[in-house]
């Protein structure tokens, strides 16, 4: 065997070598690819629930502040806690007092995350 041949076999295997290293990170980067993409996928769906809880929350608050209105020309006063549209919100309320968290209260009373966080921050700020 020649020195030109064993030059040519230490380049073929520093070639092989060199391709499996690229086969390694190549199936890597996919694999990262994918996990990157299921999160993103994730995010997407929670900024939508979380856009649509506020959509809720906001036309439930014009839905009140209409009936505040017409209710505040009568001399009788409103009963939110006996009331049915009212009643998730005050038994939020009273979950929050007990020092319940954000998601148990969201999941106890029918709430969407973005109006339990919002009735929690408000009873934070109230105290």
């Amino acid at each position: 065997m020649t020195l030109l041949e064993i030059g040519l076999l230490i380049s073929l295997g520093i070639g092989l070598l060199a391709l499996a290293c690229a086969l390694v990170s190549l199936r890597r980067v996919r694999l990262q690819a994918s996990a990157t993409e299921k999160l993103m996928q994730k995010l997407m769906r929670e900024v939508a629930a979380s856009s649509s809880g506020s959509v809720g929350m906001g036309q439930r608050l014009l839905a009140m502040e209409k009936r505040l209105q017409s209710e505040s020309k009568k001399t009788e006063k409103i009963d939110y806690y006996n009331d049915d549209e009212f009643q998730p919100y005050s038994q939020a309320a009273q979950m929050f007092k007990m020092g319940m968290d954000c998601e148990e209260v969201a999941r106890r009373c029918g709430l969407s995350r973005a109006e339990a966080s919002l009735l929690e921050m408000m009873q934070k700020s109230s105290r």
